[in-house]
């Protein structure tokens, strides 16, 4: 059975297979045809991709017919994504590429399950929660950096090339898609709030309530104050994490540790005050109902269709939005903080790791033709990106010449305003890493009492949040002794939140 047959059966819910179009002939497959090179060591210079033969070269032996699998979620530039595996099958003929899309909570489960069958695709990411040591430790993937051409690396921007998040010793294993921005910042419907009469965007949680209740009743069922996709647990628990953070809140990224006087932080004053925040929202009515029943995506359309005023949601539905709704008059704003935050900022994201060629692919060399041509100029995708306002690239030159959405500037220029560098373990000791390949998330964890929040399950959210913070740090110190780590090594006492921490 093929790698991409046993996604379905795992009940994925879209599968895009990407064919060469009729009058693109595949070259016959030949017994002089070069078989995909050996990765060779990092100090090596990289063997330069494959290119599909000319019309002109009818005397060179035709390259090996290749099938590369490709699997990820990044559905908010699907469009781009295929118009790119068109063009990149046009150019080289002898490339048939499968793409398999899926959601990115199914995409976890799924990618473990295939890697463990020996049906990796060839190129992948790296779930969320996981991080590069464990994907490494694990054996999910070969070295990209012998694979990538020296000219290619000189166009990443540096800050993306980080030890432990794309990098292990110096060698690089693994792309991040776009520059890391927060992906936490609320959009507005701007004819939602004049329907309703609101001219002045609220910037506290006073005045959130007030303006989602005024929403809401203006709506009289057909609209409400705010939307989210209570079903997708990643995105409750960035909504809690940024609404912890503008509250000047001391809380890690999701999936890292912290603690606060040696316990872990979840029923710190910040925290239960973002929750009693959320759970007023819902008491009031404000929160559309059908929340808790729908995920990200669908969420998103809501908003475009002028269901909700707000929704929290990351720069990657701004290119979609463009394209789908060219008529969606829309903005955004910072998330709202307390009335007597003494300081608000986001915490500056991570690196995200990515993507990388599997360890077992049969072609390597054609995978990192394919990545490299992901982000290069000259194939059109990331600067199709950029220009739609879908993401910010890696590739700085990029986005010098491309960014020009109004949104994704207004969205670039607050996320970096608010963005404030915070403690992380793993860059004061790399055995941090081997600590998260064996802590087991507490349950139920922040994000599933946001859920419970949102469905009107849960009522007392101190308790709650109590009894997280009491079974996480037992947890974490269980970890901590397990590999033999000091459990004071998430304790960061001459960190003032809301400035940057240097160590």
């Amino acid at each position: 059975m093929k790698w991409y047959q046993k996604v379905l059966g795992l009940s994925l819910v879209m599968v895009l297979l990407v064919v060469i179009a009729a009058g693109c002939g595949v070259p016959t497959v030949g017994d002089t045809a070069p078989a995909a090179p050996t990765p060779a060591p990092a100090a090596t210079e990289p063997a330069a991709p494959q290119e599909a033969p000319s019309a002109d070269d009818e005397d060179d032996a035709p390259l090996e017919s290749v099938t590369l699998q490709v699997l990820d979620w990044s559905d908010g530039q699907l469009t781009q994504r295929l118009a790119f595996h068109e063009y990149f099958m046009e150019r080289n003929p002898h490339i048939n590429v499968e793409y398999t899309q899926v959601t990115v909570d199914q995409f976890r489960t799924s990618i473990i399950t295939m890697i463990r069958a020996g049906d990796a695709p060839d190129v992948f990411p790296i779930p969320g929660g996981l991080t590069l040591g464990m994907a490494l430790n694990e054996g999910w993937y070969q070295p990209l950096t012998p694979l990538l051409t020296e000219e290619f690396i000189a166009t990443i921007d540096p800050r993306v090339l980080v030890e432990g998040q794309t990098m292990r010793n110096g060698v690089i294993y693994t792309i991040s898609e776009s520059f890391p921005i927060n992906s936490t910042l609320f959009f507005y419907n701007r004819d939602v709030l004049d329907a309703a009469g609101i001219t002045e965007l609220p910037t506290t949680y006073s005045e959130f309530l007030d303006v989602a209740r005024r929403v809401t009743e203006a709506g009289n069922g057909q609209f409400f104050g705010i939307i989210d996709g209570g079903r997708q647990l990643n995105r409750l628990n960035e909504l809690a994490r940024a609404l912890v953070q503008m509250s000047g809140g001391q809380i890690a990224h999701a999936n890292l540790a912290l603690t606060v006087d040696g316990r872990a932080p979840y029923d710190m004053p910040e925290v239960i005050g973002a929750l009693e925040f959320i759970n007023q929202l819902v008491v009031d009515g404000s929160f559309h109902p059908d929340s808790i029943n729908i995920n990200a995506p669908e969420a998103r359309e809501m908003f475009a269709q002028g269901q909700a005023a707000f929704i929290c949601q990351g720069v990657w539905c701004i290119g979609p939005w463009a394209e789908s709704y060219p008529d969606l008059n829309f903005g955004v704003m910072a998330p709202p903080r307390p009335d007597n935050a003494a300081v608000s900022f986001l915490n500056a994201p991570q690196v995200p790791p990515w993507a990388g060629v599997s360890l077992n692919s049969e072609h390597p060399q054609i995978a990192a033709q394919y990545l490299m041509a992901l982000f290069s100029e000259e194939y059109g995708y990331q600067t199709a990106c950029v220009s739609a306002g879908i993401f910010v690239s890696i590739i700085p030159e990029i986005n010098e010449r491309y960014m020009a959405h109004p949104v994704t500037l207004s969205y670039f220029n607050i996320a970096q305003q608010l963005a404030v560098p915070v403690p992380i373990a793993t860059q004061r000791d790399a055995a941090v890493f081997d600590f998260y390949a064996e802590v087991i998330d507490v349950q139920p964890n922040l994000a599933s009492i946001v859920q419970g929040v949102l469905s009107g399950s849960i009522n007392d959210i101190a308790s709650e949040l109590t009894q997280l913070a009491d079974a996480a740090t037992i947890e974490w110190q269980r970890a901590s002794d397990a590999i033999g780590l000091d459990f004071g090594m998430f304790e960061f006492p001459n960190w003032v939140p809301g400035t940057p921490y240097e160590g």
